[in-house]
């Protein structure tokens, strides 16, 4: 059987249904209402939600095909935001692409915020602090997608947060087809089938976010050759040796023309090039406990030669020492 448009599966990976309904949620209102909070809570990560005194019933269909997790959330209005100390990478950290129905919504991350119409799409990084509000009654399709599975095949993904895409755009119609078709047809195929749909799935989504960024010609060789220079920090940002000068001699520009670019941003490369370890640095540290590694272990482990450099450089990134922070997001993940 379907629910709107999502297949309701039965076998390895079934479909839930949570549904929440004020006029019949035990206690007094706001007591009651914290319910669908939990909801939304175990199906997505930690949020703080708000929600008006109209507020009267949600509905959230759930199915994991593979490791993709695919919803269908009927909801009154809501504000939803998930705050930067509860965001705090430890490998479990998620993508979520937003697909609104009926109603536009409005999304802010990283200083950008967009309005999103129905038939479009937007990316929000579950790792970091966002916003999300449907100001209306509102049906909203969502894939959560394990944050490593995209930044591998676009590392600066984060560049298209918050971003309108529109269903004008052919690659963004293409998209958006294949994740409705997704939905309702991936819980019904054989498990050794899921990792190659998914595959084309993620594929056809970086595409329609590169697509959907309305670029000139001399803009877009641009950011082909930045596309290019993300790519060799992702793939060998461990290596202490990696420097500016290497990024551009593997993307093929000249130092001074790669510098340039990433200034059009108001980057650096070696700033990136940090920003990334760092990163690195906070999943690990956020599975201290269980991979058994030192802080010293880490600091080697993300490309930083002296310990004592990585834990400044830590400190100054995000205000606590490598140890503090484990403690952080032990608490934040509990």
């Amino acid at each position: 059987m379907t629910e709107n448009g999502w297949i309701v599966a039965n076998g390895a990976s079934p479909a839930r249904t949570f549904n929440f309904d004020l006029t019949t949620a035990p206690g007094r209102p706001r007591t009651g209402v914290q319910a669908w909070f939990e909801i939304l809570h175990d199906n997505y990560f930690p949020l703080d939600v708000k929600v008006g005194r109209d507020f009267r019933s949600g509905l959230l269909t759930r199915v994991d095909i593979g490791n993709i997790r695919a919803c269908t959330l009927k909801t009154d209005a809501m504000l939803t935001e998930r705050r930067a100390s509860r965001a705090m990478p430890d490998g479990r950290d998620f993508y979520v692409v937003e697909i609104p129905r009926e109603a536009p919504v409005r999304v802010a991350q990283r200083g950008r915020e967009g309005v999103v119409r129905p038939g479009g799409f937007t990316v929000v990084n579950g790792a970091e602090a966002y916003t999300f509000e449907t100001a209306q009654r509102n049906e909203v399709r969502t894939l959560r997608i394990p944050c490593r599975s995209l930044r591998a095949r676009l590392p600066s993904l984060d560049d298209w947060v918050a971003k309108t895409c529109e269903p004008s755009q052919p690659l963004v119609a293409l998209f958006l087809d294949f994740a409705a078709s997704y939905g309702q047809h991936g819980p019904g195929l054989l498990s050794a089938h899921h990792d190659r749909v998914e595959q084309h799935l993620l594929d056809l989504l970086v595409m329609a976010l590169l697509g959907a960024d309305d670029t000139t010609s001399e803009t877009s060789v641009r950011s082909a050759h930045r596309q290019r220079a993300l790519r060799v920090i992702e793939q060998h940002f461990c290596d202490p040796a990696l420097e500016p000068s290497g990024v551009a001699r593997a993307t093929g520009v000249s130092e001074r023309y790669l510098q340039k670019i990433f200034s059009e941003r108001r980057e650096t490369v070696s700033a990136t090039i940090r920003e990334r370890r760092i990163l690195e640095a906070k999943r690990l540290l956020a599975r201290r406990a269980q991979l058994r590694l030192s802080v010293t272990q880490i600091a080697y482990a993300v490309g930083f030669s002296d310990p004592a450099w990585f834990s400044r450089v830590f400190r100054q990134a995000t205000g606590v020492s490598p140890a503090q922070y484990e403690g952080d997001a032990s608490q934040a993940s509990a």
